[in-house]
């Protein structure tokens, strides 16, 4: 597998997820692989010159688990039924499948994998090197009640210095107020469904999946053959077998550049339907964390005294704010920021059924692997020859990452290093904050 400079991975020396041998290497299964950095656009993560990051809040997806359980129940455990009753008949390149077993704990399908605990403590020094003035300050985290969170929270600040001393919060939608509930958006709203988009993908997954099959059909057993599921099943195999291991799984070898493309392509498809821009709740969930951070970055600067652990729930020193969360809630950030979204009027045509569109916007490779995260910072820059009386003007910008590569605002990009200028992204907040605020009404929340 040939990786470009600019792909560096953190957890194993060939980001192991797909096998894709193109001078611009990107790994495809993205959902279920292990963390690594996104392309992005070249800009570079360290601040621009003359300029000094003094805060910034993180969302971080939990690392690898064993299985996401409702596809596992789906097609995932369908299909390892289905080849256990055909053990011993399988050829080629298929051969190994004769006495393959998968790595999936059925008892712990959706908790922390050791391998995900390694990650999540790299991952977790990778942002340390980033932002060594900032992490000392980190004495609170935020992460929900799920095990894979937590755990994934507990792992990944064992890289931080003193952690011991580094509290896990945990939240429920039941103690969430209006600016933690940021964290389980898609929780806290009764219409959220998880159910738009699955539609399409199905109707996409009929078009590429079938020709594998055929290809496939010639090292099977007499009387099997590979249906629609059973091709995604093993696709999702090769990421969740990879992220178990350590190790890249034999499975990711069976597969055609095409036919990951093909894979990352129906997945980003039903993403942007239930948790994208083709979603019209995803902005309304989007805002509430948006929001909070404005605020904090805003009161952190405000004379900070011993008040403010209880206004803005965080340590009055702390400058450096980390919430772990689920694969939905980077996403609905992104498309409030439109950071992933298509340029066109309408974004409906960018998901055709019958093809993939290789010129799509919205690619989550770039926000959710395992361990993803989205980071919102607050950049300070003086500006040479600006003196008032004896200091140096300063002035004050936001910048976003997603998985280290800085991502430029669509309508806001003028400050150093394409960022946006702080009194510039409080009018966007605000002017957002209006028009996506009727959260409960919108949600249908009694």
């Amino acid at each position: 597998m040939v990786v470009t400079s600019l792909t560096l991975c953190y957890t194993y020396p060939e980001c192991m997820a797909v096998p894709y041998p193109d001078s611009n290497a990107s790994l495809l299964n993205v959902y279920r692989s292990p963390y690594f950095d996104a392309l992005g656009f070249g800009l570079e993560h360290q601040a621009p010159e003359g300029c000094e990051v003094n805060a910034a809040s993180y969302l971080i997806r939990h690392g690898a688990i064993y299985a996401n359980d409702d596809e596992y129940e789906d097609y995932i455990k369908p299909f390892l039924y289905k080849l256990e009753k055909h053990r011993g008949g399988f050829s080629g390149p298929l051969e190994f499948l004769n006495k393959w077993q998968s790595p999936i704990d059925e008892n712990h399908l959706e908790d922390l994998t050791p391998s995900g605990a390694v990650d999540a403590e790299k991952v977790g020094g990778h942002l340390v090197k980033r932002y060594p003035q900032l992490v000392p300050t980190v004495k609170r985290v935020l992460a929900d009640l799920k095990s894979r969170t937590y755990d994934t929270a507990r792992a990944f600040i064992k890289a931080f210095p003193d952690n011991n001393n580094i509290e896990i919060v945990r939240l429920n939608k039941k103690n969430l107020n209006n600016g933690t509930r940021a964290l389980l958006p898609h929780k806290a709203c009764s219409a959220f469904s998880k159910s738009p988009g699955t539609k399409e993908q199905h109707e996409f997954l009929s078009v590429y999946n079938p020709p594998i099959s055929e290809r496939f059909s010639p090292y099977t057993p007499d009387n099997y053959n590979f249906s629609t599921y059973d091709i995604l099943a093993l696709q999702s195999l090769c990421g969740y077998e990879s992220a178990i291991r350590g190790e890249r799984s034999p499975i990711c070898k069976l597969f055609q550049d095409a036919e990951w493309m093909a894979y990352e392509y129906a997945w980003d498809m039903k993403y942007a339907y239930m948790v994208g821009p083709l979603n019209p709740l995803s902005n309304y969930l989007g805002y509430p964390w948006l929001l909070a951070q404005s605020e904090l970055f805003e009161t952190i600067d405000r004379n900070p005294d011993e008040n403010q652990n209880v206004t803005t729930g965080w340590p009055s020193s702390q400058r450096f704010f980390l919430s772990f969360t689920h694969r939905e809630v980077p996403p609905f950030v992104a498309t409030a920021l439109g950071i992933f979204n298509s340029s066109a009027q309408c974004g409906y045509d960018e998901f055709p059924t019958d093809h993939v569109n290789y010129a799509r916007a919205w690619k989550m490779s770039d926000l959710i692997p395992f361990l993803g995260h989205v980071g919102m910072e607050k950049i300070v820059c003086e500006r040479p020859g600006w003196v008032v009386g004896s200091e140096v003007k300063k002035e004050e910008y936001v910048r976003f990452i997603a998985n280290t590569a800085p991502r430029p605002l669509p309508h806001c990009q003028s400050g150093p290093g394409a960022s946006c200028p702080l009194s510039k992204f409080k009018e966007i907040i605000r002017a957002g904050a209006e028009k996506f605020g009727a959260f409960d009404e919108v949600c249908k929340n009694k």
